[in-house]
C-alpha cells in the first residue's frame, strides 16, 4: 500500500480511482462493510482503491476537550487498512484551513487530484466547513464530475442485546463501561494496546506473580478490572496473560497501571515494545484484607485466563492476517 500526506502528491491509477473518506479509528467491522464494497467496486471497474483520512483526529484541532481516545495509533491504521486490500491511503494533516474549506471546495479538490470512478461511504457521511457537506452534496455533483456516489447502510452488531450500530463511539464506550465482549465483537478482533515495559515497585515479584508495567500507551484503556488477555512480545511470541487495569487498592497505589503477568514466561521485559489482546472481563478490581486472600484470588485469575488457551493458538493463526508484517510497530 502505498501513503501519500497530500491530495497533491497522489498520481490516480489508469483506470481511476474508488475512493472513501473518514477517520478509520479502530478499523471495525462497519468500516469493513465499506472498504469491502469499495474493493469490490474497484477490482470490478479495473480502479484503485484509495482511503482518505486524516491525523490527528478533527477534534483534536477543532475541540480538543472533545478529542476522543484512540483505539489504534496511525501505524496500526494504516496497517490494518492494507490488510484491508487498500492500494494507497491519503493521510491529511488535521489543520483549521482544511476543515475551512467549504464542502464543494474540499470535494472539487478530491475529485481533480483522485480522478474518482466512485465515492463510497456511510449514510451519515459529513464532510466540509462545519460538516455542511453530505452524501447529497456528494449526489448533487456527482453526474458533473463524472463520478457515482455508493452508500453503505450502518452495520448494527445484531448479535449483541442492544443491537447497536458498530461505530469508534460505540467501541470507546463499550470499552469505558467494561464491555469488553461487546467491544471485541464491533472490532472483529480483540482489542490491543501497546505500550513500552517500564520499572515497576516490585511488588508482583515478592508474591511469585511478577508483572510487565505497560507504560507510554497512546491507546485508550479499558474499564478498570482485571482481563485474560494474550501479550505480544516485539518478537512476535505470544503469552496467555492475566491483567489487572487500574490501581492497586490492596498496597494503597491510587495510580491507574497496566500490569500483565505472563504465563510460562521467565525474562527481564523491561524496555521491551509489549502489546496485550484482551480477550474477556474476569473481575472488577477490590481491595483485599491482606496478601494472603490477593495472593489466592490471583491463582484463581491464572486458572481462568488458562482456560482461554484455544483462544491463544486462533489469536496465533489469525495475527498474520490481521496485522501483516508490523505486527507490532
Amino acid at each position: 500500500m502505498r501513503v501519500y500526506h497530500a491530495l497533491s502528491e497522489f498520481v490516480p491509477p489508469a483506470g481511476g480511482a474508488v475512493v472513501t473518506i473518514g477517520n478509520f479509528d479502530g478499523v471495525h467491522r462497519g468500516h469493513a462493510a465499506i472498504l469491502t464494497t469499495a474493493r469490490r467496486y474497484a477490482e470490478q471497474a479495473g480502479a484503485g482503491l484509495v482511503v482518505l483520512t486524516f491525523e490527528p483526529h478533527p477534534l483534536a484541532v477543532l475541540a480538543p476537550e472533545r478529542a476522543p481516545d484512540r483505539l489504534t495509533t496511525p501505524a496500526e491504521k494504516l496497517t490494518l487498512l492494507e490488510r484491508a486490500g487498500v492500494a494507497a491511503t491519503i493521510v491529511l494533516a488535521s489543520e483549521p484551513a482544511l476543515f475551512a474549506l467549504e464542502a464543494e471546495d474540499f470535494l472539487a479538490s478530491l475529485v481533480t487530484h483522485t480522478r474518482p470512478r466512485a465515492i463510497v461511504e456511510g449514510p451519515d457521511f459529513r464532510f466540509g466547513r462545519g460538516r455542511r457537506g453530505s452524501l447529497a452534496t456528494l449526489t448533487q455533483h456527482a453526474a458533473g464530475w463524472g463520478y457515482e456516489v455508493i452508500t453503505v447502510p450502518a452495520l448494527r452488531a445484531t448479535d449483541l442485546p442492544t443491537a447497536p450500530t458498530i461505530g469508534s463511539t460505540s467501541i470507546r464506550q463499550a470499552l469505558r463501561d467494561g464491555r469488553l465482549d461487546e467491544a471485541n465483537q464491533m472490532l472483529g478482533r480483540p482489542y490491543r494496546v501497546t505500550g513500552v515495559v517500564g520499572v515497576g515497585h516490585g511488588r508482583g515479584a515478592t508474591i511469585g506473580y511478577p508483572t510487565a508495567n505497560l507504560e507510554q500507551s497512546p491507546h485508550l484503556l479499558p474499564q478498570d478490572a482485571v482481563y485474560a488477555a494474550v501479550a505480544q512480545r516485539a518478537d512476535g511470541t505470544l503469552h496467555l496473560a492475566a491483567v489487572n487495569v487500574g490501581p492497586q487498592p490492596t498496597f494503597g497505589q491510587g495510580a491507574a497501571r497496566v500490569e500483565a503477568f505472563l504465563l510460562d514466561f521467565q525474562g527481564d521485559l523491561r524496555g521491551q515494545r509489549l502489546g496485550l489482546h484482551f480477550l474477556a472481563r474476569l473481575r472488577p478490581q477490590q481491595r483485599f484484607a491482606d496478601v494472603a486472600a490477593l495472593v489466592a484470588q490471583i491463582d484463581a485469575d491464572v486458572a481462568a485466563v488458562r482456560s482461554h488457551g484455544a483462544r491463544l493458538e486462533e489469536l496465533r493463526a489469525a495475527l498474520p492476517a490481521l496485522w501483516g508484517r508490523r505486527s507490532l510497530p
